[in-house]
């Protein structure tokens, strides 16, 4: 018996078990949703491959969200948090305000959620670190004790194509990482040397602690942090980068561990130059670009631009018409713009979101027409020497006589997917 085969056949605990399972959600914008996506290879019954679009974030996993000051990384996690747990009766939101600014009618304006919701949860009491652990470890031990009762089936998202139990998810906000301290905190140190590696280790501390229950359990956190000014004591050497993403003179504090152990980390770039005006798009707000900054699934480096209205938060419906604009897919014809391939349905800035949502005919067309686009930037990166010989084993690529790289008819279908 070969050496996996007898390992595999002893283990009756399990322990060499691979474990492949997850659950994603979907951010509720939909260009980043495909942004931060990729392609999962799902073995059919046939034993052919199909590969299947998985878009939107990981559940069980930090996801941290970066920018300036007043660049709209709080509504961002507060908007895709309850996405995420609004379809799930038992789903639960806590918004963590540690900088004590959040004010709970304006995260049902950008929820949309109902103040009397027992699903959403703004804590302003107490937000140590001890408290969000106890929080955790809480809801790790009601989900555990409830079992089947708090779970949902989740189907297809494993290599093998089979459905598996998953429990409903929590999501944690802290907002945000430098205000989030231990009870035990010295207020004498604030603002020292002292201060910045007390507060780095135990944080440090609270990611190795929360991890060890948010997957199995399903909850998923979203620290805030704050882009500072760099201030170098010797500018000659600068410490390490340590995101790709932050720029030369930003600083991203509380230390690396928080980037080190985010599943994703999404950066906000307002752009304030681009403000909307009421008469001419229906709203007052700007334009947001989120970055792709860190990501386990995805290229890193997308730029997903968002539109922001100033009353009610991210609108996902102007973020489809700023999204196909900037990939030129909408263009204009004087007043008028329209997507490509579907001229005889015209539209205005202003009258686009109210077509979309009341147009059937419209939606439908638009959807339809701008997948193709989204699906070119899931897991979206160039293709290298490795790549190319990697996907010729795997007979996704073919050259022609003239030595140019196809895809393989063979492996793709109609509409351009993978088989």
């Amino acid at each position: 018996m070969a050496f996996i085969d007898a390992l595999l056949a002893n283990d009756k605990k399990g322990i060499f078990k691979s474990n492949d399972t997850f659950v994603n959600y979907s951010t509720g914008l939909d260009a980043l949703d495909y942004a931060n996506g990729f392609w999962l290879p799902v073995k059919q019954e046939n034993g052919e491959i199909e590969h299947v679009a998985i878009t939107g974030i990981i559940g069980g996993t930090f996801c941290t969200i970066i920018g300036t000051t007043g660049s709209g990384k709080t509504t961002l996690a507060d908007f895709i948090g309850w996405c995420i747990v609004k379809p799930f009766k038992d789903g639960l939101m806590i918004h963590v305000d540690a900088e004590q600014t959040a004010l709970k009618p304006r995260i049902c304006a950008i929820t949309g959620a109902d103040p009397d919701d027992k699903r959403l949860i703004l804590a302003k009491d107490d937000t140590s670190i001890e408290y969000v652990l106890k929080l955790i470890g809480e809801i790790a031990a009601m989900k555990e004790a409830g079992g089947k009762q708090y779970m949902y089936e989740v189907k297809n998202k494993t290599y093998g194509g089979k459905s598996f139990m998953s429990y409903v998810p929590t999501v944690i906000i802290i907002d945000s990482l430098p205000q989030f301290n231990g009870i035990n905190m010295n207020v004498e140190d604030l603002g020292t040397n002292m201060d910045g590696a007390r507060g780095a280790k135990d944080i440090a501390a609270f990611y190795n602690k929360a991890l060890m229950l948010m997957r199995k359990y399903n909850i998923t956190i979203f620290p805030i942090n704050h882009l500072l000014p760099k201030v170098e004591a010797d500018r000659f050497s600068a410490p390490p980068q340590g995101l790709i993403m932050i720029r030369p003179g930003e600083n991203v504090p509380r230390g690396m561990k928080p980037l080190y152990m985010s599943q994703n980390v999404f950066r906000c770039n307002a752009i304030k130059s681009n403000m909307y005006d009421k008469d001419k798009v229906g709203f007052e707000g700007f334009k947001i670009v989120v970055q792709v900054a860190k990501s386990k699934t995805a290229f890193i480096g997308a730029n997903v631009p968002t539109a922001f209205n100033a009353k009610r938060g991210f609108d996902p419906v102007f973020s489809l018409f700023e999204y196909g604009t900037d990939a030129k897919i909408i263009n204009n014809s004087g007043a008028y713009y329209y997507l490509e391939g579907m001229e005889d349905m015209k539209f205005t800035r202003k009258n686009f979101r109210e077509k979309y949502i009341t147009d059937e005919v419209f939606r439908t067309k638009f959807a339809k027409t701008i997948l193709p686009f989204f699906e070119g930037i899931l897991g979206n990166k160039e293709i290298s020497e490795e790549d190319r010989i990697l996907y010729e084993k795997m007979n996704l690529i073919v050259e022609d006589e003239k030595g140019n790289a196809t895809a393989n008819p063979k492996t793709v279908t109609k509409k351009g997917n993978l088989k």
